[in-house]
Parts: structure tokens; sequence; C-alpha cells
């Protein structure tokens, strides 16, 4: 009897552990594993430094908040929303810019500007 209860505890705490794996595995992907977006800052954005605003509306620094509308290259859309950080216009990306978005489900991970020539035709159409 006692041999047996030991057999259900390793396999519950087995069957536990592998369960945090999984979670753990789905979690990574859905925050630190990214799909390219490309987009463009739109030549009517009026583009500033401004004070950045942590989550209860305080001030945390300077730069701009952007909101883009990106495509994937399965032509998905997705509303792209990322700060970036600067005390100078010259810091910022301006009207015009094209950029490449890697995204996750969860967050923009990073933003590298890029030529226009680079932004697939079937993207530039939607831009």
């Amino acid at each position: 009897m006692k041999k047996q209860s030991v057999i259900v505890a390793v396999i519950v705490i087995a069957l536990l552990v592998l369960a945090g794996v999984v979670w753990a595995k789905q979690y990574y992907d859905s925050r630190y594993i990214g799909q390219d977006y490309y987009t463009v800052v739109p030549l009517d954005e009026p583009v500033a430094v401004t004070d950045l605003l942590d989550s209860s509306g305080n001030p945390v620094d300077k730069g701009y908040a952007y909101k883009l509308v990106g495509f994937d290259t399965d032509l998905n859309r997705r509303v792209l929303e990322f700060d970036k950080r600067s005390t100078t216009l010259d810091g910022l990306y301006q009207p015009g810019t094209y950029l490449r978005v890697s995204a996750s489900a969860q967050i923009v991970l990073n933003e590298t500007v890029i030529q226009r020539s680079d932004v697939p035709p079937q993207i530039l159409e939607k831009l």
C-alpha cells in the first residue's frame, strides 16, 4: 500500500512539473517570441518630444508614444504601440519613416528603421 502511495505521489508531482513547464513555455513564447510587422509613421502625424507617462499618468521620461498600424507578410493588420525615448526631436521616428517592428502577442520587442524598398510590395499597398 505504501509503495502505491509513493508511485501516485511521484506521478502527481511529475504532472505538476510538466504543467508548469508547459505554462512557462507558453508564457515565454507569448511575451518574448516576436513576429515582424511593417509600418510607416504617417506623414500627417505631429511627432514631438512629450512626457511619457506611466500607467498612473505620472511623467517618467521624455519621448513620443507611437500608435501605428502595421502588417505582417500574410497581410494581417495589427496596431503597434510603443514608446521612443528621446529628449530631442532628432531622436524620434519622423513622419515618413518606415519601420520593421518585432512584436509578440503581448508587447513590441524592438523597432528597426528600414528603407521603403525593404517593405514587401503587397504591404506597401496597405500602408
